[in-house]
């Protein structure tokens, strides 16, 4: 047996089965174990296939029956983002079946970042998250500005812990000949929450607006006091007037729907 090939067994033995769950980590280990071994890129391609199952094997297939004439041992590494592609879908599929329970709105949003670990973009959680969500806590955050996720999930325990008191309220209460006193209180609560969401944003926007001023006079060295009112949306409409448009029978401001109706 020559000495290449009692090298080659030597190094095989040293390198694991293909991981599946991790190819990113799989591959940097392997090539620490090739690199002292100055192999070219033949040998490379060769010690791979022989630790990969049949599972990754299905995946390249074609791949291994046509390789390319230079560059295979690259070229094999495609591996890592198939695998790393399907692994993202499942995990968007488990977070899917999520349920919200008796959960907290924020809760089942901490369950669902642990699920995906910086896998799934922030877009496609909230997205996935908002779904599971009761309708009504659903619609409110849907006209939100604010889209940072940690705070949409402030916003959507308040008003779920509103409609959750309300609901226990209501049981407690003798039956009543309609449930419209109820519904009026709960819509309430939610259009106290949308005022206080609202003046959330416009301190910040303030806040924004004041430290844009700051940063301005550093960079031109002028003294001059430069202030920008904040601007919200014109378009803005209170939870009454979003939900019964001209059939709203209270308001609350800030409301485009004033302005709207005067023009």
């Amino acid at each position: 047996m020559s000495i290449p090939d009692l090298a080659a067994i030597t190094v095989a033995s040293r390198m694991s089965e293909f991981w599946t769950h991790q190819p990113r980590m799989w591959f940097i280990r392997t090539e620490a174990v090739l690199a002292p071994q100055k192999l070219g890129d033949a040998s490379k391609f060769d010690l791979v296939v022989s630790k990969l199952g049949i599972d990754a094997l299905s995946q390249v297939t074609d791949f291994l029956i046509n390789p390319p004439e230079t560059n295979k041992y690259e070229a094999l590494k495609k591996l890592i983002s198939i695998y790393e592609d399907s692994k993202n879908r499942q995990i968007e599929k488990l977070i899917s079946e999520m349920q919200l329970g008796d959960q907290k709105p924020s809760q089942l949003l901490r369950r669902m970042k642990d699920l995906a670990r910086d896998k799934v973009p922030d877009d496609t959680l909230r997205v996935l998250w908002q779904n599971l969500l009761p309708t009504t806590v659903r619609s409110l955050l849907v006209v939100t500005e604010n889209k940072d996720l940690d705070k949409l999930a402030v916003v959507a325990d308040d008003v779920f812990e509103a409609i959750k008191v309300n609901s226990i309220a209501e049981v407690n209460q003798q039956p009543q000949p309609s449930s419209l006193s109820s519904e009026n209180t709960i819509l309430a609560e939610i259009a106290k929450l949308s005022t206080r969401l609202a003046q959330v944003e416009k301190r910040t926007s303030e806040n924004r607006s004041r430290n844009n001023n700051r940063n301005q006079r550093a960079h031109t060295g002028r003294g001059r006091s430069v202030t920008r009112s904040a601007t919200r949306n014109p378009n803005w409409l209170c939870f009454y007037h979003f939900r019964y448009a001209g059939n709203a029978k209270k308001c609350v401001k800030p409301c485009a729907w004033e302005n709207k109706s005067e023009n």
